[in-house]
């Protein structure tokens, strides 16, 4: 995911501002962040998989 973040720009904005977001939303509860940031990780890693496997 980290290179996939380092290569992608825009993604790597979108999930900054993301994460932001959800810090201060759920500033006392880790798991609600985690959780609420997880369709996020999960889509950009099957992009990045699908990245690797066009090379």
């Amino acid at each position: 995911m980290r290179n996939y973040l380092r290569n992608n720009s825009d993604v790597l904005k979108e999930y900054h501002r993301l994460k932001k977001g959800l810090a201060e939303n759920y500033r006392y509860d880790r798991v609600l962040y985690t959780e609420a940031k997880t369709s996020f990780i999960q889509n950009v890693l099957i992009k990045a998989k699908e990245e690797i496997e066009q090379v």
